[in-house]
């Protein structure tokens, strides 16, 4: 075997012996052109060096795919996971998570807050997530869902075979294993979870776990990857596996935008698109949905020329199998996931990954398929009943438009459509009721009330109308509820098969108190916070604070406890979910919201960084504070004089640190770690490790992690393990968040490696940086700029202070506050004192005007622009 030198620094071409096998709720309104103070950009937490086609996806979409392209007989997850975000592990009580929970998603498609029991809901997925249940369990204690645990049954694991032979963590699919778990929790609470987790993301391997998990007793089946393509070996090779009678099987439909992906072809599944859902108050769903679409990613969807038709498909324009079947939302969603570089805590993933998972709980929901049948032919057979027709977006261009644009009717991207209830989902008879709900005292309409009767809920409109699809037979139990409303009486009713009968409901309003208080900022400046309250639960338009006094003002239902979820208007503050309970007496809740040091944004403050770096200089022992330990039994762990002469392939110069699997004789155990010192990070607000590596990997007998310590080494939590490709050259500079040790005043790093005759692993230029954000002297100047004949706003103005050309804002909309009109700005002005503001806009004459800047504070100045003649 050649042995590289420290000249070229090369990996091996090839190896002699071949060892193992290869393998918030609503997001913060952010106020345009709003600029903040100069600085150098630090890199963003959990950034991870990749390659150029990678960034340039980057450039125009904040998604970034989990999963890379497969290799010839493999599978990609079709998870997608936010990049522009912060580092977020364990939230405080005041805390809620960006991206929609379990609440919306349920609220959006008439879901029942705890359905599923008695039901098992399967996931495939390649390789293993060893910290899938317990990052489950932060998920679901989060949003108040019941605990599924496999202690009490809930939850079970399994590898491809049905037993506990799990196979090897892989970076990329724990974060798909993540997405799926939490997206059947959030959908169907009450249902068990099975997870059968492959050897590899072979095809023959996935198609192995579908049987394995039908074959333990799964009646629904969610598959969130795919290989592009559809060719005519598919069926025959692999279609056996996902065609089980009486069983739903659905796939992923893929996030290439058109085009479509395997398994989501075949005859037998259902196909699953994707959708960006937003809350919509004023819509009668009190939900909008379009075609899910970020930069060059959307859902797939085509002809699947080389595949049969189903009989239930009547489209004209595919002489195939049609992409795809069904759909739901595919961006957006908050996760948990600690395990693996990636492993941050919560953040938000998007993908087809989202939706299909849902669909599988939507077929748990509405009970067992009737054995024989097919389940993906459900929806068809409603005639949309139970579903809500997605007509506005497109996936890319095509000859035969609906298949990649949405549209009244079946299109490629949504499919029929995306879940309005259960009724879509299950077969069997059913009748219709409708009606409409009123205030038994005003008479008017009671819009976004729920009627319902166990799993089965219909949302009314603006109008107080609603269309609820039921079993036939007797139906017990049937309730309406609305916010700020007693809930009806239930009652019992007999409906037949294609009966169709009306009901309407009065409800009486419960009285209401009032709460308020301000929001402020709570890093250092205390300004008044211009914000938006939203109250969990409620269909009720949400409410905004005055933004110079940050005071706000509501009125909510007596006798009730109320999330108040609280995002600033102005980037760079992180949201806080503030709790209230009101009873009989006036409420006073104040909010301070935490500038958030990983994006650096918020206006004021400059970002202090501080690095203690090492870069392995001496060859003849660790560094000063460093240590090297050693498990009985290894005599070659971790050295830093190059011993096989490999070179420093890690990017860094000079010396480094390594340690060598590939030079020992065949069979040695390895465990060695490589200890740093102790940081300090008690007066960190957040904290980064970077590190540049390079390794040569083999799954099944090398592990490689990076842990930390607050306990001097008593225990070790994962912060890193690294992407694994088999047997294959890797090379990166690693970003690791360490924002959940930020406080601790000593933080010990250790560099694990764990082999059985290996390859290696070597390391150079370890960094710990912290971050602390800074006030700079100064305040806020807030107002708007309107037309001064006509009176409107006008928007894309440019505010900026004469003092400092750098600080400008540009004017904006305001269209969800009516308190605050159009023409908007948030001009942040160093060093206290008398300012003078220019605003310019086209086709406007320029203007200057003289104003105070108060420290620490808002003032008011409202400007008018005269039209250039």
């Amino acid at each position: 075997m050649s042995i590289p030198t420290r000249a070229t620094g090369a990996f091996p071409a090839f190896r002699i012996f071949h060892r193992g096998a290869a393998i918030l709720g609503v997001a913060a309104l952010a106020l345009l052109g709003v600029q903040p103070l100069a600085h150098a950009a630090p890199p963003t937490i959990a950034q991870a060096t990749t390659s150029t086609a990678q960034d340039a996806s980057d450039a125009e979409s904040d998604l970034a795919p989990v999963c890379g392209t497969p290799a010839k007989g493999h599978a990609a997850c079709y998870a997608m996971r936010t990049t522009d975000q912060s580092a977020r592990m364990r939230l405080s009580s005041s805390e809620v998570p960006a991206g929609l929970g379990p609440q919306d998603i349920q609220s959006a498609y008439s879901l029942p807050a705890g359905g599923g029991a008695g039901q098992t809901i399967a996931i495939v997925d390649a390789y293993d997530d060893p910290n899938a249940e317990a990052d489950l369990a932060v998920y679901r204690s989060q949003y108040g869902l019941p605990p599924c645990t496999s202690a009490n049954g809930c939850f079970k694991k399994v590898d491809q075979r049905g037993g506990t032979d799990y196979p090897p963590s892989n970076d990329a699919w724990v974060g798909e294993i993540a997405l799926d778990l939490d997206m059947v929790s959030a959908a169907a609470p009450g249902a068990d979870i099975l997870l059968v987790e492959t050897d590899n993301d072979g095809l023959e391997n996935l198609a192995a776990g579908v049987d394995e998990a039908v074959a333990l007793g799964a009646k629904y089946v969610s598959n969130s990857y795919g290989r592009s393509g559809d060719f005519p070996t598919d069926l025959a090779t692999y279609g056996s596996s996902y065609d089980h009678p009486g069983v739903a099987v659905v796939a992923a439909s893929g996030d290439n935008k058109y085009g479509v992906s395997f398994p989501a072809t075949l005859p037998s599944v259902t196909a699953v698109g994707g959708t960006t859902l937003t809350a919509d108050p004023t819509s009668a769903r009190g939900w909008s949905e379009t075609v899910w679409t970020r930069g060059s990613y959307g859902p797939g969807s085509g002809c699947a020329s080389n595949q049969t038709k189903p009989d239930f498909q009547q489209d004209t324009g595919c002489t195939g199998r049609s992409v795809a079947d069904v759909s739901a939302v595919a961006d957006n969603v908050a996760v948990y996931l600690t395990y693996g570089s990636q492993g941050i805590g919560w953040q938000r993933y998007g993908g087809t990954s989202v939706a299909t998972p849902v669909i599988a709980s939507l077929y748990a929901l509405a009970g067992p398929p009737r054995p024989g049948t097919s389940p993906n032919s459900y929806p068809y057979a409603a005639d949309g009943v139970g579903l809500n027709d997605i007509t506005t977006g497109s996936n890319g261009t095509c000859s035969v438009a609906y298949l990649c644009n949405a549209g009244t009717g079946y299109d490629g991207p949504t499919g029929l459509g995306t879940p309005a209830g259960l009724a879509a989902f299950r077969s069997g008879p059913h009748g219709t009721l409708s009606g409409t709900v009123k205030d038994s005292v005003t008479g008017k309409p009671v819009a976004h009330a729920t009627v319902g009767s166990g799993l089965d809920i219909a949302t009314t409109d603006t109008q107080g109308a609603y269309t609820l699809d039921l079993p036939a037979g007797t139906v017990k139990d049937l309730t309406v509820k609305a916010f700020g409303y007693t809930t009806a009486t239930p009652v019992t009713l007999d409906i037949s098969d294609g009966q169709t009968l009306t009901r309407d409901f009065g409800l009486s309003a419960i009285p209401r108190e009032r709460v308020h208080g301000t929001v402020k900022d709570g890093s250092g400046h205390g300004w008044p916070l211009y914000a938006r309250l939203a109250v969990s639960g409620s269909p009720e338009a949400p409410v905004w604070t005055d933004p110079v006094t940050g005071a706000y003002e509501m009125n909510l239902p007596k006798g009730g406890d109320y999330t108040l979820n609280v995002t600033a208007a102005l980037p760079g503050y992180e949201p806080v979910a503030r709790k209230v309970t009101v009873g009989d007496k006036s409420i006073t809740a104040h909010v301070a919201l935490t500038a958030d040091p990983d994006a650096a944004t918020a206006v004021g403050y400059r970002l202090e960084l501080a690095d203690r770096g090492e870069t392995f200089d001496s060859t003849a022992t660790a560094p000063q504070g460093w240590s090297v330990v050693n498990a009985a039994g290894t005599n070659n762990g971790w050295e830093f004089d190059d011993p096989t002469q490999r070179g420093n392939a890690t990017g860094g110069n000079g010396s480094f640190a390594v340690v060598e699997s590939d030079n020992g004789s065949i069979g040695p155990h390895q465990d060695s770690q490589l200890v740093s010192p102790e940081y300090d990070l008690s007066a960190a607000q957040s904290a980064e490790l970077t590190f540049k590596t390079a390794y040569l990997y083999n799954p099944n007998q090398q592990h490689m992690t990076v842990d930390a310590s607050t306990d001097d080494g008593a225990t070790w939590g994962n912060v890193w393990t690294g992407p694994k490709v088999s047997d294959s050259a890797q090379r990166l500079t690693a970003h690791v968040p360490l924002r959940q040790f930020a406080g601790h005043k000593a933080v010990r790093l250790r560099f694990h490696f764990v082999a059985d005759w290996g390859y290696f692993w070597s390391l150079d230029d370890v960094n710990v940086q912290t971050r602390v954000l800074v006030p700079a002297p100064g305040g806020l100047t807030v107002g708007t700029v309107r037309d001064a004949t006509s009176g409107a706003g006008v928007v894309g103005a440019t505010v900026s202070d004469t003092a400092s050309p750098d600080e400008t804002a540009l004017t904006t909309a305001t269209p969800e506050d009516p308190a605050v009109g159009d023409g908007f700005y948030t001009l942040f002005s160093a060093n206290p004192g008398p300012h003078t503001l220019r605003v310019t806009a086209s086709g406007y004459v320029g203007l200057t005007r003289a104003t105070t800047v108060h420290r620490d504070r808002v003032s008011r100045k409202n400007l008018a622009l005269r039209p250039d003649a």
